[in-house]
């Protein structure tokens, strides 16, 4: 408990640093269209612009169970405003509302609702970073790694016509790797008390994290590090006593051999702990700016195009609903993985290298609603498929 308190009063501490007023070009928009508060996002616009601009995704701090957009996480995002960025500043849902991957789900959700509504907005969906503290970092590491991960895009929220990839990260003190954390920390000279029951990570994940590994290794960016994954700016302070240091540190090293330095690095801040106005600082601010400057370049990777929006929800499903067999229709000339998903997000089903009529027995589905997705080289098909 002594741990997580302090947790959260440092959090608090980093939230309410004084910055300038910025006011929203648009408040509380709700970005999957439920009128929940908790999904939904303010949007700055600096004057004049109304070209295709590059946009940054601020998401927010507080163990996963606290804290919420507004004024008080200004200081995260103002010095991006300032010269010439969008800024959208997000909610989602805590752990006190639902349990993981309810989190990264509405996280994805809020970039796709972005990139649908591009033209509105004036934004340029090749050009999108995001940046967060604490849970916040775990949040944009998880978006960073996990652009093409169908389980975790969480489809049944929101926007569909889009991809949730990002172009480039700001990952401050995330935690990371939930099972190591309290080794780490030991390691380090301090005790903190991750695989208890009553911590932040466990309430997060439903039950203690050294109970469900195979859950928990599902919420670690570094288990889906692939070679198109976005560029990585990583910094942690080397007193941190809530989020050991190395967390961030193993990220990168993990990193490095598959996407390159220096489109990842990491940087330990002496003297430092955990959030404080130290991380919103001009010096500090310069360092993130020069960071998305370098990488938010234009390029969407294998994608490739300014209206990066390769979603379709055009699968033919038969018959829909179903009793015991469907038949999915793909195109004949193009090879896909096929996945199908619950509403929560579980995969149920994976068969890949596909193509042509596919079908499939579902009778151990559950009577309701799923979502099925067709991967190919530049193509990404979708559709809901219901068991009655």
């Amino acid at each position: 408990m002594k741990n997580t308190i302090s947790l959260i009063i440092l959090v608090l501490a980093a939230l309410t640093g004084s910055c300038q007023s910025l006011v929203p070009a648009y408040s509380n928009v709700d970005y999957v269209g439920n009128g929940n508060s908790k999904q939904m996002l303010d949007l700055y616009i600096p004057s004049g612009i109304t070209t295709p601009t590059a946009l940054i995704i601020h998401i927010h701090g507080g163990a996963f169970m606290m804290g919420s957009k507004g004024t008080g996480e200004q200081p995260s995002f103002v010095t991006f405003y300032n010269n010439g960025y969008i800024c959208a500043d997000i909610n989602y849902r805590l752990s006190g509302d639902t349990l993981w991957p309810a989190q990264i789900h509405d996280c994805k959700a809020a970039v796709r609702f972005l990139k649908v509504h591009a033209a509105e907005y004036h934004i340029d969906t090749c050009k999108i970073g995001v940046i967060g503290e604490s849970a916040g970092g775990n949040l944009v590491a998880m978006l960073g790694t996990t652009g093409g991960v169908a389980e975790l895009e969480g489809l049944h929220l929101g926007s569909t016509a889009a991809t949730s990839r990002v172009q480039a990260v700001v990952d401050l003190f995330g935690p990371i790797n939930f099972l190591t954390m309290d080794a780490e920390a030991l390691a380090l000279g301090f005790v903190i008390n991750t695989n208890s029951a009553t911590s932040p990570e466990s309430k997060l994940m439903g039950a203690p994290v050294q109970t469900i590994p195979e859950l928990v290794t599902r919420a670690n960016p570094t288990t889906y590090i692939s070679a198109d994954d976005a560029a990585f700016f990583i910094s942690a302070g080397d007193i941190d006593q809530n989020i050991p240091y190395t967390q961030g540190q193993n990220l990168c090293a993990s990193m490095i051999p598959i996407i390159g330095s220096p489109r990842v690095s990491f940087e330990l801040m002496a003297g430092q702990g955990h959030g404080g106005s130290f991380w919103h600082n001009t010096t500090q601010d310069a360092k993130y700016l020069a960071f998305f400057n370098t990488y938010l370049d234009g390029n969407c990777g294998t994608v490739g195009t300014i209206n990066e929006l390769p979603f379709q929800q055009n699968l033919k499903i038969y018959p829909n609903p179903f009793e015991q067999y469907f038949t999915i229709q793909l195109p004949q000339d193009k090879v896909f993985d096929l996945h199908i998903t619950d509403m929560t997000g579980r995969m149920l089903m994976t068969k890949n290298g596909v193509s042509g009529n596919q079908t499939l027995n579902g009778s151990s589905f559950d009577t309701g609603s799923y979502l099925v997705q067709a991967r190919g080289e530049k193509m990404i098909l979708t559709g809901k498929l219901m068991k009655q």
